[in-house]
């Protein structure tokens, strides 16, 4: 059984994510077509179009 107090499973891992050093991605930029490092992600759901991944200053939002 869970203690009383904790922190849900989800809640740790959103923790070690969170301290989790800032590494390259696979995800590509849209935008300017180079590699993104992790705490500079930002997907963007394109309906029809699936995901698309840009740099966190390089998406401005209209």
């Amino acid at each position: 059984m869970a203690k009383k107090g904790g922190l849900s499973k989800t809640a740790r891992v959103s923790l070690v994510q969170r301290d989790s050093t800032n590494f390259l991605t696979d995800r590509v930029c849209m935008q300017c077509g180079e590699r993104i490092m992790l705490k500079e992600l930002l997907p963007v759901k394109v309906i029809g179009q699936g995901m698309q991944y840009y740099h966190k200053n390089h998406f401005a939002v209209a």
